[in-house]
């Protein structure tokens, strides 16, 4: 049983037993004589007549307030409804992307370990030829040295670092010509543009040498044979590499 008629039935019991008693009440005013006879049963059936128009007005009203009450609800129900259906439309779209996104990212998760992956092997094989570089440097008789564009010294290798009297630390990033070629023959100064190292990698030809001095790190200049290779770039002169050997240990 509904509530709404629950109290439908409530009010009809209610107002049943209010007549009952307003009958009952008229009987006894019937019986006692203060109403007039011929008055009696008008009276009486005004009495109940009233109190049923009384439920019925009543019942009107909480009848149309019920209705109201019941659409109000049925209003909420069906916009709870749309809510929830939107609700699940949302949730579903959401779970959507975050599948997809969740897949993009196992994908880039992927592919960024894989070319980590393939960035370690690549220096790992790039240290290994570096090593095997370095290697061959060192085995050579010559001394080998690389200057940048601005004639700084790049590397060194063993035989270079012995002949000069430099550690390899002591000359990379210093300038060869002020630290091995800085003086002719006579002990007058070389200026650095008249040095055919230096202009190797101003004009990108080959120089060679057999008649000029290096000079050591004690200051004492011993004669030497060398060639300058300008390094290309991308069409630019980006430095050049220098091998000499000590003449007076060939004569």
């Amino acid at each position: 049983m509904s509530t709404q008629l629950k109290i439908s039935l409530q009010l009809v019991a209610v107002f049943s037993l209010a007549a009952l008693a307003l009958f009952h009440m008229d009987q006894q005013l019937l019986h006692s004589g203060m109403i007039a006879g011929g008055k009696r049963l008008p009276y009486a059936l005004l009495s109940a007549l009233t109190m049923g128009l009384l439920f019925i007005v009543v019942f009107l009203l909480f009848n149309g307030y019920r209705q109201s009450q019941a659409a109000a609800i049925h209003a909420v129900e069906q916009e709870l409804e749309s809510a929830n259906a939107s609700l699940t439309v949302t949730t579903h779209d959401l779970e959507e992307r975050v599948e997809r996104r969740t897949f993009e990212i196992s994908v880039a998760n992927a592919s960024l370990n894989r070319e980590i992956a393939e960035r370690i092997q690549a220096e790992a094989e790039t240290k290994k030829i570096k090593h095997q570089m370095e290697l061959i440097l060192d085995s050579a008789g010559e001394g080998i040295f690389g200057l940048d564009a601005e004639g700084n010294v790049t590397f060194v290798n063993k035989a270079a670092s012995i002949m000069l009297g430099w550690a390899p630390a002591d000359l990379i990033g210093k300038s060869h010509h002020d630290l091995v070629h800085h003086s002719h023959t006579n002990g007058t100064p070389y200026p650095v543009d008249e040095c055919p190292i230096h202009q190797a990698y101003q004009d990108g030809k080959v120089h060679f040498g057999s008649d000029e001095l290096f000079w050591t790190k004690d200051g004492v200049g011993f004669p030497v044979e060398y060639i300058s290779t300008p390094i290309i770039e991308n069409k630019i002169f980006t430095g050049a590499v220098v091998v000499f050997r000590d003449l007076t240990t060939f004569r």
